[in-house]
């Protein structure tokens, strides 16, 4: 239930959905089916995630 440093993922093993946003809370749903191997430091540029947002 915490922020934790922004990541994201270009792994094509996840949905769009998943692939075109960053992630920075440590309970979102669709972030924590990203397998830790697959994350990437930073936002890339993305906008948040969803789910993210609504957990604030």
């Amino acid at each position: 239930m915490s922020k934790v440093v922004p990541y994201h993922t270009d792994s094509l093993e996840y949905p769009p959905s998943h692939r075109n946003v960053y992630h920075d809370r440590d309970n979102c749903p669709a972030g924590k089916t990203i397998k830790q191997a697959h994350r990437k430091p930073g936002d890339a540029g993305r906008p948040r995630c969803k789910d993210c947002k609504n957990l604030d």
